[in-house]
Parts: structure tokens; sequence; C-alpha cells
């Protein structure tokens, strides 16, 4: 790869990551009534990474006066990797006992847009009282879904250290 190509992947990684936090922001919020939101300085401190992350994304894709990126370490597109599966890695974790509506509701919703009111109203007709499709979260999380996601993002960290090893610091 060239040295751009490097600059502008490393961008998007950086970019992608502080995407991935404005979701987490966003969970955090008061959007999911039902859950426990996060607290005031947890939402900020989410908040404020989350601008981090896409700055540095964005200084890093439009360089400028604010970064050189002529001479780019071979590490930065590391970084960003790694900075893409943790935030990855939070979102999982806040994400894991909230619980969003079932795919029969977002069917719902398709319909009502679609302007086919008719369909929707047959869909929540056949659907199980409404106590039953907001069930409480279980107690055990799924524990095999959530290794496979923390194992697939720490194979990408070090095939991302491999490729680096191998191709960025050989010459």
């Amino acid at each position: 790869m060239t040295h751009h190509a490097w600059v502008v992947l490393t961008g998007m990684l950086f970019l992608s990551a502080g995407g991935v936090m404005t979701v987490v922001f966003r969970l955090l919020g008061p959007t999911y009534h039902t859950r426990i939101s996060g607290s005031l300085f947890l939402r900020s401190v989410v908040f404020l990474i989350a601008v981090f992350l896409m700055v540095r994304g964005a200084t890093t894709v439009f360089p400028g006066r604010l970064i050189k990126v002529e001479h780019m370490s071979p590490l930065l597109p590391l970084g960003a990797l790694c900075s893409l599966a943790f935030a990855l890695i939070v979102l999982d974790f806040v994400q894991r006992d909230r619980s969003p509506p079932p795919w029969s509701v977002s069917v719902i919703r398709l319909f009502t847009l679609a302007r086919k009111e008719r369909w929707a109203t047959a869909a929540a007709m056949a659907l199980p009282p409404a106590g039953l499709l907001d069930r409480p979260v279980s107690d055990q999380p799924q524990t095999r879904i959530r290794v496979a996601i923390i194992s697939t993002a720490l194979i990408v960290v070090a095939a991302a250290a491999l490729t680096i090893a191998y191709n960025g610091l050989a010459g």
C-alpha cells in the first residue's frame, strides 16, 4: 500500500471509531427510558471521546497545518484500529443490557412509513400483548456472542499488528 492509502485508512478508522462512540453516547442517553441511563458525567466523557476521534480522523484524512502526515508513524494505523476495536467492545458492553424492539415492531413501523395502514393494523393485532414483547433482560448474558465479538476484535488487532510489522517496518 502507498503512504497515501495508509493515511486515508488511518483517518477512516478513526472516523469509524468516533461514529461507534456516538452510538454509545446515544445509547447511554434517555432514549431508552426503561433502562438505567448513564450519568451526565459519563455521557460527557463519551461525547468528548467521540469528538476527539472524529477530529483526529478528519484531520488525518484532510491534513493541513494541524497535523502533518508526511512522516506518519507506521504504528498510527494500528492505534486507529485499536481505537475502533475498543469502541466496539464498549458498544457491546453498553448494548448488552439494552434490548432493541423486536423485529415485528420494526416491521410494523416500516408498514406505517410505507403508508400501508391496513397491513400495520393486521400485523399489530396478530402480536401478543405488549407485556410479552418487552421481556426483561436476562440475568445471564449470552457469553458465547460476547466472546465471539471480543475475539474477533482481538483477531483484527493482531492481524493489523502483523501486517504493519511485516510491511510497514520491514523497509
